[in-house]
């Protein structure tokens, strides 16, 4: 019961003070305080006293520094008034010579508790009531200095207050600089996390879309490969012992189905193991590319490569996944007779261009497509600039360009959002 009694006691105080944020700055106010009560001794030494009084009231200056007050305005004022009523109860005792230094402990307090006009007016009070001590100060001492050296008086209680006036803005311009800074890291942190979860999200949202697209290719191809399948063999089956030549030609045509439908699942797998190692260079990427399409096609891809800067992976991973795409989409409905892939960077751009001979179609005809629109996207996501050029019978064109350079992002994609076609005959 006590425990709980003391908890609840401890978060009710948790809830109206704070720590220091600046821990430095603590230590600096406890050095301050330090030096004062070091000349409050050495000068009560020499009269054969002890300031306990001046002591006590430092002492109780500096523990405050511990804890802020948070929450409502009135405490933080309250808390204000307590430093500033017993740094007057010690002028009160006479000794005035630590009254700068401890003004300038509470206004970098109530930087820490006050916005940027309440900070100004504690300072500007600051200042007020050091002028009246000070004018205190002058009425007592200024008839006990010879008449010829009052000039020199008058300077020197000049240039303490231009002193103390310097040190009130430089404080608070020190500290305002360091609740920036706080605050900004703080939004910069925020923003880090805030930025490492729409990572994960795009990342969630790029897998959801890869694997619908991988299977709707599995649906339309290899489900249609299997129902002609079924269907070819349910045939072969009535036709066997009426028509053996007949059934046959239908079990033939069921083998090729067969055999369609196995290299329709060896290409899914792939797409859904193959990636870019992080040591594997873009080349040697392609030129796996190439030689998967040539045994599954018979067809041998003229690639130029000219690569004379090192690309980043984000880059090569980009430009693997978009040429499978583009090779698999020839494999499966171009019926080309020539493959061209040309690929070329500079300390600029890296620049992709496949075309094929093929039978071409209507862009409009793709523009649901997973496969073409999967490809613009990756596009998208590097800042890069997509264009796809194809109609019936001329076959397809796929141009893809990337910046190497974080200062070519903003203006590499010319395409406005939402239309996946910069210019196109498709």
């Amino acid at each position: 019961m006590k425990q709980r009694l003391l908890l609840a006691i401890f978060m009710n105080l948790s809830f109206f003070i704070r720590p220091n944020p600046f821990r430095f700055l603590l230590y600096t106010e406890w050095v301050m305080l330090t030096s004062c009560a070091s000349l409050a001794v050495i000068e009560a030494l020499q009269q054969r006293s002890l300031p306990v009084e001046h002591i006590l009231i430092l002492t109780l200056l500096g523990l405050m520094g511990l804890r802020l007050p948070n929450g409502r305005t009135s405490v933080k004022v309250l808390y204000t008034a307590i430093e500033i009523i017993l740094i007057f109860f010690g002028t009160v005792l006479g000794y005035l010579h630590i009254l700068p230094t401890l003004y300038l402990i509470v206004v970098i307090r109530s930087c820490f508790l006050f916005e940027s006009f309440g900070c100004l007016v504690i300072a500007f009070l600051c200042f007020i009531l050091f002028l009246g001590h000070q004018g205190q100060y002058v009425q007592t001492v200024i008839k006990l200095i010879p008449q010829q050296q009052q000039q020199q008086f008058w300077l020197h209680q000049l240039v303490e207050i231009l002193m103390f006036g310097l040190g009130l803005f430089f404080i608070l311009q020190l500290v305002n600089i360091l609740l920036v800074e706080q605050k900004t890291r703080q939004q910069l942190s925020i923003a880090h996390e805030q930025l490492q979860r729409y990572a994960l999200q795009i990342e969630d949202l790029a897998a959801m879309q890869e694997r619908n697209r991988i299977a709707r290719e599995i649906h339309d191809s290899l489900g249609h490969a299997l129902t002609a399948l079924n269907v070819q063999i349910q045939t072969t089956a009535r036709l066997w012992s009426v028509d053996p030549e007949a059934a046959a030609s239908f079990l033939a045509q069921a083998q090729r189905l067969g055999e369609m439908a196995m290299q329709e699942v060896r290409q899914s797998v792939r797409a859904l193991r193959e990636d870019v190692s992080e040591d594997q260079p873009l080349e040697n990427a392609i030129a796996s590319l190439v030689e998967d399409f040539r045994q599954g096609t018979g067809l041998s891809p003229i690639t130029k490569i000219s690569l004379g800067v090192i690309v980043p992976l984000p880059i090569v991973k980009t430009l693997y996944r978009i040429l499978q795409e583009a090779l698999t989409n020839i494999c499966k409905y171009a019926q080309a007779t020539a493959v061209k892939i040309e690929l070329v960077a500079n300390n600029d751009s890296v620049k992709l261009r496949v075309e094929d001979n093929g039978k071409g179609f209507y862009f409009q005809q793709k523009m649901t497509g997973y496969g073409i629109r999967g490809m613009q996207e990756r596009v998208a996501a590097l800042k890069g600039y997509f264009h796809l050029e194809s109609e019936p019978g001329n076959g397809c064109c796929i141009t893809v360009e990337l910046p190497l350079k974080t200062d070519d992002l903003s203006a590499s994609v010319e395409s406005e959002p939402g239309n996946i076609w910069e210019t196109s005959r498709c």
